[in-house]
């Protein structure tokens, strides 16, 4: 027993000397470009939780370890636990609804150990009674720490094809979304949470706002599939990091094939570099996309596909997450009727 509490208080104090660490890593040369966040002391811990497969990358798999190498502890819970992705033809595996997630959060619950993440991040749910779950919790993490950063991925379908129920999206736009951070929806999601067909750049500015005034603080459209832009991959960002009337318009060019676990990706990356440059989002998208386009272009180059799907070729792109070679920039559009 004493060895338990031992263990504890030192857990706690290296938590402490981590957090002080780093305000003297940034007070010294931390601002300086070209330095690994990697070689830092942990930034915060991440609960993360997402699907999960065992082979592959994707949910978890996909963002665990990116996170990771630059600076976070990550604590995965699995919403869903597959062989493989769906892309395959079989992916046997497991559920968890809303009574298995409660009984792993009253472990961390009975051992005070809820107080110790900084950031709370959320992808694909699975069952509506562990999406519930999840509602609750955000409302109990940010009441006991007011300033945990909460990034949402409303994981619910793409090509305007649901794969989660309908009832999804009231619980994902009224109990999830108003306490994020950030949110992550792509085109389909963000019509769906703003019930508002996205044609152009200006109604997905739209869809973006309705979203961000029912209390999400920022979000970021993360693939716009728009008329006569087969070529590019557009991304917008709206809310408190931009400025009210105003968007952040980033394009990057479409690669050909599919790719896995893009998205849970991007939504880790966007954790990590916001919490770096919480005043500069388009810095944030820069490097998160730029990192995004290094790890798809090697996967490109020396993947295998297997199902018509390639997964992503993370590990040998750790370089390319630690050092985003920023190619291609956003720029700040003032939205039409906010002049």
């Amino acid at each position: 027993m004493r060895k338990c509490v031992a263990a504890a208080t030192a857990g706690v104090v290296a938590g402490v000397l981590g957090r002080e660490l780093y305000k003297l890593w940034k007070r010294s040369n931390g601002s300086k470009r070209g330095i690994s966040l990697s070689k830092i002391a942990s930034k915060g811990r991440v609960l993360s939780i997402s699907s999960s497969v065992v082979y592959g990358y994707v949910g978890n798999k996909s963002s665990t370890f990116p996170m990771q190498l630059l600076g976070f502890d990550v604590d995965p819970i699995n919403s869903v636990q597959l062989s493989n992705h769906t892309g395959y033809k079989y992916f046997p595996g497991q559920k968890l609804d809303g009574k298995h997630l409660d009984e792993l959060l009253s472990g961390l619950r009975k051992n005070d150990l809820i107080s110790m993440y900084t950031h709370l991040m959320v992808g694909y749910l699975g069952t509506k009674s562990f999406v519930e779950q999840v509602a609750n919790l955000v409302v109990e993490m940010k009441k006991g720490s007011p300033d945990m950063t909460f990034i949402c991925d409303p994981v619910m379908g793409d090509d305007r094809k649901m794969y989660v129920p309908r009832d999804f999206i009231p619980l994902y736009r009224d109990k999830l979304m108003p306490h994020a951070t950030l949110a992550t929806p792509n085109h389909s999601e963000a019509e769906w949470l703003s019930e508002r067909r996205i044609k152009d750049l200006q109604t997905a500015y739209e869809a973006a706002a309705a979203i961000v005034a029912k209390g999400t603080k920022n979000v970021v459209i993360t693939s716009l599939h728009l008329p006569e832009r087969d070529d590019f991959v557009d991304v917008i960002a709206v809310g408190d990091s931009v400025g009210e009337g105003k968007y952040l318009h980033l394009e990057v060019p479409r690669q050909p094939g599919k790719y896995s676990g893009c998205g849970d990706l991007t939504t880790a990356l966007l954790l990590v570099w916001y919490h770096e440059h919480p005043n500069d989002l388009k810095l944030v998208l820069e490097k998160v996309f730029a990192s995004l386009q290094s790890v798809i272009r090697r996967t490109r180059k020396q993947g295998v596909s297997m199902c018509g799907w390639t997964e992503l070729e993370i590990i040998p792109s750790r370089k390319d997450l630690e050092f985003p070679n920023v190619i291609h920039r956003a720029k700040l559009v003032t939205a039409k009727g906010s002049d």
